[in-house]
């Protein structure tokens, strides 16, 4: 048996499921110890309940009890003349052949072929379907239990349709209220409100009137028509994401085509040519439509590329990389700057558009504050920060906090971690030590630590917390009543626009009130600010020498430019302007969904035309003519302030350059949505891409990863968004998700969840939905669905079932541990572990010749790779579930959890698995994890590159 602690987390308990995602110790050290796990009875044994449930033939689990027959589908269009696959399978491996058949009613509307024998041991048909003529037909599979002589079956809907042009007629107007719909004409149209709109919150949109009413064709070059185009009225943005509901022909799909291929035209206010929009969860279960959930209303019309299904060439290496939270950002950065060694990546409620994140703590996390000219206008107003100062969320996810009150639900404890003020801290330095300071510059030599803020020596970071918080650095205070020398200044446009204030360091921490009460997130004065801040400077407006509630703190990342697109007339001015039915005109706005490729308001100074050579900066450019025009007054945005080397605080004033951050520009070149979307053809091909992230998640994690889909959506890629793992199976789905009914071919190499509902309940949200780490069973689902991709899409799998045990010590019952922590060195020095989990029979003689794919499962932030390996017993079961046929249970695979946690004085608790910049004392930490891929495939049995033939 194993340890108490391991079966716990075995179990799923929450233990496990917050060690796994890097949010507590959870299941401890002792899970690592295990004892030979038992995978069941010898052949021959009796089984339970005293019946002989299973033998061992030859390395398979073969169960006795007659299994039950189960279609990926429920049901199945196709056209007339037209084929289309769907794979039946037993529920369970059986212990004999099975003879299989078929019964179609009425007939002449439907042939299928593809059954037979079903050998022992084997658990799955592909059945090729015919569409014959125009009609619905029940096809039965069935076989007859040789003991009892019951018929077991297992039923499916067929539908032939025509494949003539859509057509459409009528209109409706009505009503839609929460809980309601409006439907009629055109047929098979609607559009639907959920119950939990009528909600007080940030999600409630009331009772409207609507139309649903024919269009034009909205048909893309190189595309199908699937249906009729749709337009649902008024053409207005929502603030939830809504069902609508639209008729599709799926007869029309070219062969070899399936529902994971279909796609929708979009036509509204600023896209006035069609174009193709990712949509949520496409639900095929009412015949002849489809339901989808998207946040704005306007014209819609289901399309397909119109080609048959064709093949290529792919060569696999049986690579993929994948993480959790700091570990999604490194999964993501290193398989988007080396995608010829992955098949795929696998990004989980993690950052993977640095830019997005750093508008978002610019803005957000380090906003609130009262401006300068508003505290002269009212200081009594301005004695804390404000989140109404803060912008409106920029995409459906976002929340809206500020500085001094970081974003918790009550009770709720951060949904699943306790990310707490210091915890913060702690992630902003560690991000400053390894990419650089993204909040200023503090010196213009390119091999000098950009740690710490301008005017605050490097060294202050070797002093003790106790001597920094003690002793705050004062920065050039004005002498009382000022002077004209900018020189004796430290400027902020923003909050010190004459320099009249001293500008200090400060120290973090604190969230508990005078009575002893903790708020997580809300900011306290006292003496729990304990932790120095290191990388950002307060405005102290008082002189105390301390940061008070509502003084503010300096955010100089780069300069100021007007992020109007590259028209340079932001959308406010454009003719026509409206802020509901036309609140982008000129149709540059950027929307992940909608408008991926816009240059307005996507946070990046965005031009044309040929970089300026002597500029050092992202994005360098002249600072007039040839994009979104910027200030190029220097990091602090005032005019005639002195620079760094001539005693002031400013850089980059007058030098024709955008200037920005070390750290912003280091964030800004390796940006993995950006690098997927600069990827070429080949490349995105064959680089798979499964993300996800919690509809609560306090670090907006599934609004940073719907960045991503818009990268691959504007490469046209067919990628698809889900709400739960359960509508996986494109059937609406709920909270379930079942990898039997869950056809990996169909859902395609690009895929997005979204998990969690916005109406959940209390109790759900306090049991963690949607959070940054999910309920219990969202964590099982995350783990498990992404893994079940990887195996399913990775080809000739070894499915064979082997009985075996999981062991980490040497012992008789056990001579070769398969769960193995290495300690490896990369070629600078640096030395760090990794834990190995090995597959089933990994070490029988039988399989000395026998190689295997790899997973590399970068762990979370303040973890290391030990922490992982209950996740990795949890994923070796996989590979042995005797309940799982052998067509749906997870292929061998090694996993290997490569470390990221800090290292002596590298950082303070996680490296975010990239290389640091000179002089930060970061690890060199992507050159690490791609050496040690190196080292794990001279040392274990991986699996070499190989080609197949696959589906294009």
């Amino acid at each position: 048996m194993a340890s108490p602690s391991l079966t716990r987390c075995f179990a799923l308990s929450a233990s496990l499921c917050l060690t796994f995602f890097g949010l507590t110790e959870g299941c401890g050290d002792d899970a690592v110890e295990l004892d030979p796990l038992d995978a069941g009875p010898e052949a021959g044994e009796v089984g339970v309940d005293g019946a002989v449930d299973m033998t061992i033939d030859e390395g398979r689990p073969v169960i006795c009890r007659p299994p039950g027959l189960l279609w990926t589908r429920g049901n199945l269009v196709l056209g007339a003349g037209g084929e289309q696959f769907l794979e039946l399978g037993l529920e369970q491996d059986f212990c004999e052949d099975l003879e299989l058949e078929l019964e179609i009613a009425p007939e002449g509307i439907v042939s299928a072929s593809g059954l037979g024998t079903l050998e022992s041991g084997q658990s799955e048909f592909n059945v090729r379907f015919t569409g014959l003529a125009v009609g619905e037909a029940v096809v039965t599979a069935f076989y007859v239990d040789r003991l009892d002589g019951e018929r077991r079956s297992a039923e499916l809907r067929v539908t032939v349709e025509s494949t003539d042009a859509p057509t459409c007629s009528g209109e409706s107007t009505g009503t839609v209220a929460p809980g309601g719909n409006l439907e009629g004409e055109p047929a098979g149209a609607r559009i639907a409100l959920p119950e939990g709109a009528a909600n007080d919150d940030r999600y409630r949109v009331d009772a409207f009137e609507a139309s649903l009413r024919c269009a034009p064709n909205q048909v893309p070059d190189g595309f199908r028509a699937l249906g009729p185009a749709i337009t649902f009225g008024p053409a207005v943005r929502l603030t939830r994401e809504v069902p609508l509901t639209v008729p599709v022909q799926l007869g029309r799909l070219p062969n070899g085509r399936y529902i994971g291929e279909v796609q929708f035209s979009y036509t509204g206010p600023g896209v006035t040519t069609p174009r193709i929009v990712p949509v949520v969860s496409p639900d095929y279960r009412e015949a002849g439509t489809v339901t989808f959930e998207v946040p704005r209303l306007g014209t819609y019309q289901a399309v397909v590329v119109d080609t048959p299904s064709a093949e290529r060439e792919r060569e696999f290496t049986f690579r993929a990389i994948m993480g959790v939270s700091m570990g999604s950002s490194g999964a993501s950065l290193i398989g988007s700057r080396s995608p010829e060694r992955f098949d795929f990546v696998g990004p989980l409620g993690g950052p993977v558009d640095w830019v997005h994140l750093l508008e978002y703590v610019r803005t957000v996390y380090v906003g609130g504050f009262c401006s300068e000219a508003e505290f002269q206008a009212n200081p009594e107003g301005c004695g804390a920060a404000n989140t109404e100062r803060t912008p409106e969320p920029r995409s459906l996810y976002e929340v809206r906090q500020n500085y001094e009150n970081w974003f918790y639900e009550d009770e709720f404890g951060g949904q699943g971690g306790t990310f707490d003020r210091r915890d913060y801290v702690q992630i902003f330095r560690d991000l400053s030590i390894m990419f650089g300071n993204i909040n200023s510059i503090r010196s213009t030599d390119p091999g000098a630590p950009n740690v710490t803020p301008p005017g605050v020596p490097d060294s202050v970071r070797g002093l003790s917390n106790e001597e920094r918080c003690a002793n705050p650095q004062v920065l050039a205070p004005e002498p009382a009543g000022g002077d004209d020398d900018p020189a004796t200044g430290f400027f902020d446009e923003e909050y010190n626009p004459e320099g009249q204030y001293p500008v200090i360091t400060f120290c973090e921490g604190g969230e508990t009130r005078e009575d002893g009460s903790r708020d997580i997130g809300v900011w306290e004065p006292g003496p729990a600010n304990n932790f120095p801040l290191e990388v950002a400077l307060a405005v102290d407006r008082n002189g105390n020498g301390l940061r008070d509630r509502g003084e503010p703190v300096i955010r100089q990342g780069r300069e100021d430019f007007a992020d109007c697109g590259l028209d340079q007339v932001c959308s406010e001015s454009e003719p026509g302007y409206d802020p509901v039915l036309n609140p982008d005109p000129a149709g540059d706005d950027y929307d992940f969904q909608y408008n991926p490729d816009g240059t307005e308001g996507n946070a990046l100074r965005d031009f044309t035309g040929a970089a300026d050579g002597e500029c050092a900066s992202p994005n360098p450019t002249p600072a007039v003519g040839v994009g979104e025009p910027f200030t190029d007054l220097g990091m602090d945005g005032v005019a005639g302030t002195a620079q760094l080397g001539e005693g002031g605080y400013d850089t980059g004033e007058g030098d024709g350059c955008w200037t920005v951050s070390a750290g912003m520009a280091r964030m800004i070149e390796r940006n993995p949505r950006q690098l997927f979307a600069n990827m070429s053809d080949e490349q995105l091909r064959n680089t798979e891409i499964f993300g996800d992230g919690g509809v609560r998640d306090l670090f907006n994690f599934a609004a940073n990863q719907d960045q991503l889909v818009g990268a691959l959506a504007s490469r046209g890629l067919p990628v698809t968004m889900f709400r739960e793992h359960g509508s996986l199976d494109f059937n609406g789905g709920g909270r379930e998700y079942d990898p039997l009914g869950v056809d990996w071919g169909e859902v395609g190499p690009y895929l997005h969840i979204r998990y969690g509902n916005i109406d959940a309940s209390r109790d759900d949200r306090i049991a963690g939905d949607g959070g940054h780490v999910g309920t219990a069973m969202q964590i099982l689902n995350r783990l498990r669905a992404t893994i079940d991709w990887m195996g399913a899409r990775w080809p000739d799998g070894d499915r064979v079932f082997l009985r075996d045990q999981l062991c980490s010590e040497v012992s008789d019952a056990c001579p070769n541990p398969n769960l193995i922590t290495e300690q490896f060195t990369s070629s600078d020095g640096r030395t760090g572990p990794a834990s190995i989990v090995l597959p089933p029979g990994y070490f029988r003689p039988e399989n000395a010749e026998r190689r295997y794919p790899v997973v590399y499962l970068l762990h979370g932030y303040g973890q290391s790779p030990e922490d992982l390996l209950p996740a990795g017993f949890v994923l070796w079961s996989f590979m042995i579930s005797t309940s799982t046929p052998e067509a749906k249970r997870l292929p061998k695979m090694i996993f290997v959890f490569p470390d990221g946690r800090c290292r002596g004085d590298e950082c303070l608790r996680g490296t975010f698995y990239q290389n640091a910049p000179p002089g930060s004392s970061g690890a060199q930490m992507e050159t690490f994890t791609l050496e040690l891929i190196d080292f794990i495939d001279e040392n274990y049995r991986t699996r070499r590159p190989e080609t197949f033939t696959v589906p294009e």
